[in-house]
């Protein structure tokens, strides 16, 4: 591939290749395994299950304004700024050295940040598949979350759907019915019909699908008509869950959101600033009067169309605590619908398998509204785990392995059946 004439970036001595987006290539060195930010004990987690979290590139050509990495530092800050998107070379082979370590592993995330299939990076460097194709090597479990449905392979379903334990799943972000919206407030997806065509892809080939209504706009999305049609276009589309949010707004994209807002609708506008007085941490969030009404408006909906429902990182707040707010809303059993346990396997020469009676729901067994299965603290008390952390989980009858040939163990490399 012949790239054009790069341009050198003063602040980080780093060449901007233009095209076919600008972006910088940025070797792979820090720990790739890693899970949630917030543990159990901060107050701050409603993430169900552990996920090990893979992020192959930093910043996104969907170019959400309201995008909350906007506010993160290093590679995503220069993103906001100049629209540089950093892309990590060799981070499926680092993601496969990590994995072929453990003896516990968790379902892959792709991705919590950005969208693993964002155009036309992902069909340039193929990092998200290539790192999705490392966990499904060894039999673990993969799930997505895009705005770019149109975007996913239809190789990388097939390989999902012939998952040995139907693990893996979907999910698919569609902020309203409304393409307009779509072009505003994520111009880089897919449309509204697209992803709900990707929807019915993916439940053709057998797989769990969640559609996200995430982030909710207020006045722009959140009437109880437009989200009525929303759901109900999913449900005669095959969907089977629900997650919802209300745009969060940092502190410091404040007013570039309201800019974007005020730009789509003055009505809106107004809104949003009586709305947003209510400062968790370090963004403002709507009313929690305001959330509370869409809330139960949302989940009466699903419940009258048969879709589960849960909220996406969605608190109220004392003087003291956080307390999150799936407890009143949500009626799955888990936050992203599908239950996935932990995998764990006696030999690295081995492919992982599920725990058995495990349903993945860590934060119920930190809570103690559930006795944990797998026997090992550093899962039940749903920490933020890193790669440390996974890879000090161990067999509680350790078997020894071959002391030097075990690499050479009869499992395909990502390569064999992925890009």
């Amino acid at each position: 591939m012949v790239w054009e004439a790069s341009r050198r970036v003063p602040d980080q001595g780093l060449s901007v290749i233009e095209q076919p987006v600008p972006h910088i290539r940025v070797k792979t060195r820090k720990q790739v395994v890693h899970g949630w930010y917030f543990p159990f004990s901060s107050g701050r987690r409603e993430c169900s299950s552990e996920r090990i979290l893979v992020n192959p590139y930093n910043g996104c050509s969907v170019n959400c304004p309201e995008c909350y990495a906007r506010a993160y530092r290093g590679y995503f800050e220069r993103w906001d700024r100049s629209g540089v998107i950093t892309v990590f070379e060799g981070i499926d082979r680092k993601l496969k050295e990590e994995l072929s370590r453990l003896h516990y592993a968790t379902c892959g995330y792709f991705s919590p940040v950005t969208d693993p299939f964002q155009s036309p990076l992902e069909e340039t460097y193929h990092l998200s598949e290539r790192c999705m194709g490392a966990f499904l090597d060894l039999d673990l479990p993969v799930e997505f979350v895009t705005k770019n449905g149109s975007r996913v392979p239809e190789r990388l379903l097939t390989r999902m759907s012939e998952h040995p334990y139907h693990d893996c799943f979907c999910q698919y972000t569609i902020l309203s019915l409304d393409d307009a919206v779509r072009r505003h407030f994520s111009p880089g997806g897919s449309t509204p019909q697209e992803q709900l065509r990707a929807v019915r892809r993916s439940k053709d080939r057998g797989l769990y699908t969640a559609v996200r209504i995430d982030p909710i706009l207020p006045g722009i999305t959140d009437s109880e008509s437009d989200l009525a049609s929303l759901v109900e276009e999913v449900k005669l589309n095959g969907g089977d869950h629900i997650i919802a949010s209300v745009c969060d707004v940092s502190i410091i994209s404040m007013e570039k959101v309201m800019a974007a807002v005020r730009s789509f609708s003055t009505d809106a506008s107004r809104l949003w600033r009586s709305l947003y007085n209510e400062r968790m941490g370090s963004s403002y969030h709507a009313s929690i009067g305001y959330r509370r009404l869409v809330f139960k408006k949302l989940r009466n909906i699903c419940d009258r169309h048969g879709l589960t429902f849960a909220l996406c990182m969605e608190f109220s707040k004392s003087e003291k605590a956080y307390r999150g707010m799936n407890g009143e809303y949500m009626s799955s059993k888990v936050c992203e619908g599908k239950r996935v346990p932990v995998y764990k396997r006696e030999r690295l020469a081995e492919r992982f398998r599920p725990i058995d009676g495990c349903d993945g729901d860590c934060l119920s067994c930190a809570r103690g509204l559930q006795v944990s299965t797998c026997g090992k603290s550093v899962l039940a008390e749903a920490r933020a785990l890193t790669f440390s952390d996974y890879l000090s989980l161990k067999p509680d009858r350790e078997l020894l392995d071959p002391p030097s040939n075990w690499k050479k163990a009869n499992i395909p490399s990502s390569g064999q059946r992925s890009v």
